[in-house]
């Protein structure tokens, strides 16, 4: 039994799609990994440090346009063997409101069982 406790206020949903992560020391492609109302899980190669604030860019499946929220790096998640396995907690700090509402239906689309999304975290991506 685990002793930590779960903070998130909405659930994750696995994605597995691009997302530009752009810090002060540059702009990070990436992989999603999950994402909540209230922030995404991102594989990138390089970790910026914890507490930095971020953009993050991306675009749902099959949306229109890209989403661009400011973050704040929360956690960093250090794999075993390389830095594939490496991957960061990112918070949403500020969105417009259209962003927010394709965040809220994606999430809730995925939990209702309407949109057929990963039942679990994706495979870590290889280049």
């Amino acid at each position: 039994m685990s002793s930590t406790t779960e903070k998130r206020r909405t659930p994750r949903v696995p994605i597995h799609f691009k997302v530009k992560v752009e810090t002060t020391r540059g702009t990070f492609n990436g992989m999603g990994r999950d994402i909540s109302e209230g922030g995404i899980g991102v594989y990138v190669k390089k970790l910026p440090p914890i507490g930095s604030p971020v953009e993050v860019i991306f675009q749902f499946p099959n949306a229109d346009s890209p989403i661009q929220i400011t973050g704040e790096v929360m956690y960093h998640h250090r794999g075993g063997a390389g830095v594939r396995d490496d991957w960061m907690g990112i918070r949403f700090v500020r969105m417009g409101a259209d962003s927010q509402a394709q965040v809220h239906r994606f999430v809730k689309a995925a939990h209702d069982g309407s949109q057929p999304y990963f039942k679990t975290p994706p495979p870590i991506p290889h280049d």
